[in-house]
């Protein structure tokens, strides 16, 4: 069966390709979050609610010192159960239990939370039991038991035991148990147990223990052990230890089973088969390299060239439909030939 769609369609049918890595990791880190993300969304709510109590037991002067309780501002040491409408923490920030409406809240030095320390803005440090959420920015270091979530931007490291998300972006190292999330771009690294999904551009490394898939522009390494994708242009290394399906290849690329793309350049490795619209550099396949048009060399068992060919295939079949170059093999087929010298053994070129 021939898997290549035809030129003016996409690698990537409507609702098939471009769909599944999201739609299969989503969930998993949806439902991680649930329990957190609640005081985070009320943080975006409108409606006003009633002023909350700032009782606190105060050991400094002029904001600083030690703060026992929910003080609205302080710099030092802070503990108090559960954070409520607070403003501003410049030190250290303890807290045991899940946090009510803090939509100003910005946070500098390091917050700790036996559940889940949540802030509008982090700067510096953050550990949670089972989460850390920034409805704004996180900038600096953040680990969690579950889920690590910044609304906006992640900048620098975050940790997740099941999920880390960047809603509009990653700059730094993602990694997480299950799956790494952002529908920004991301500078840097993202490494994710089931699957790392990045739906902007990303420049540097992803890596997923059973999918990787990039939306935009890589520029970087994709790497997984399962399923490798990349809806839009590669630059660098793509590689899947079964299947890698692209748009434009340019690099480095890899399969374990079989590679799918518009167009690939560089060196292409295919364990069973390559199927590309273009092929353009050398390509290496155990069973059969298809395309619609060759520019370089391929190996393979089975060479099948629908197009013009340009320069050289070894194989033990080999076909082409125009030929620019060299057939070498136990059988040779050029269509374009005449009729005499286009099927010959070992050898066939254009007459």
């Amino acid at each position: 069966m021939n898997p290549v769609l035809p030129a003016s369609t996409s690698a990537y049918p409507k609702g098939s390709v471009t769909k599944h890595p999201r739609l299969a990791a989503l969930p998993l880190a949806l439902l991680a979050a649930c329990a957190l993300a609640t005081p985070a969304r009320a943080q975006a709510d409108t409606v006003p609610e009633p002023p909350a109590s700032h009782r606190a037991l105060n050991l400094g002067a002029n904001g600083v010192g030690l703060s026992i309780g929910n003080s609205r501002q302080w710099t030092g040491l802070r503990l108090n159960a559960s954070d409520h409408q607070v403003r501003q923490v410049n030190g250290v920030n303890l807290t045991v239990w899940k946090p009510r409406r803090n939509p100003q809240f910005e946070m500098n030095g390091l917050a700790v939370g036996l559940l889940a320390p949540v802030a509008h803005r982090i700067n510096g440090a953050a550990l949670g039991g089972l989460g850390v959420v920034a409805t704004d920015q996180i900038n600096g270091v953040a680990a969690a038991g579950l889920v690590t979530l910044a609304r906006q931007h992640l900048r620098g490291v975050g940790l997740g035991g099941i999920a880390v998300v960047g809603d509009h972006g990653i700059d730094g190292i993602a990694s997480a148990g299950l799956v790494v999330l952002s529908e920004g771009d991301v500078h840097g690294i993202t490494s994710a147990g089931l699957v790392s999904i990045v739906e902007g551009r990303h420049t540097g490394a992803s890596l997923g223990l059973i999918a990787a898939y990039t939306d935009g522009v890589l520029t970087g390494a994709s790497l997984s052990l399962g399923a490798t994708a990349v809806k839009g242009e590669s630059h660098g290394l793509v590689g899947g230890g079964l299947v890698v399906v692209g748009h434009r290849l340019n690099g480095v690329q890899g399969a374990g089973l079989a590679l799918l793309a518009d167009s690939v350049s560089g060196v292409t490795v295919g364990g069973l088969g390559i199927d590309a619209d273009r092929v353009r550099g050398v390509a290496v396949a155990g069973a059969r390299m298809h395309t619609s048009a060759l520019q370089g060399l391929s190996v393979s068992a089975w060479n099948d060239v629908r197009g013009p060919q340009r320069g050289i295939t070894i194989g033990l079949f080999n076909y082409a439909r125009e030929l620019h170059g060299v057939q070498v093999g136990v059988l040779n087929y050029v269509r374009s030939n005449p009729k005499g010298l286009r099927l010959l053994p070992v050898f066939n070129t254009s007459f």
